[in-house]
């Protein structure tokens, strides 16, 4: 599969994104929300990314260097509460090994 390692680090990004969403909706703080709405947009151009890049699609490049940004300000994000809660340090460490197969791709 092309890109293969970029796809599995768009799927476990996704996935980490949405968990640390969920989580932090359920605490109902507006400290957090910023997080949710960072961790709610990186999970959607991860989705993009992976069905730009299966399609081959001439956007695909554009859309990887979009989730570069997105990784990252969501990693920094997340890392503001990493040492209180387990599901913002793992989105952070995700969305930076992400940003980093997107990089590369």
């Amino acid at each position: 599969m092309k890109n293969s390692a970029m796809i599995e680090a768009c799927l476990a990004c996704f996935a980490a994104c949405e968990m640390c969403a969920t989580e932090c909706i359920k605490m109902i703080s507006a400290d957090h929300l910023r997080c949710i709405a960072l961790c709610r947009d990186c999970a959607e151009i991860c989705a993009l990314c992976i069905k730009l890049e299966q399609r081959d699609s001439e956007f695909s490049h554009d859309v990887m260097q979009l989730c570069v940004e997105s990784c990252t300000a969501c990693a920094a994000e997340c890392e503001k509460f990493a040492a209180h809660h387990d599901h913002c340090r793992e989105c952070a460490e995700v969305c930076r090994k992400c940003a980093s197969e997107c990089q590369a791709a």
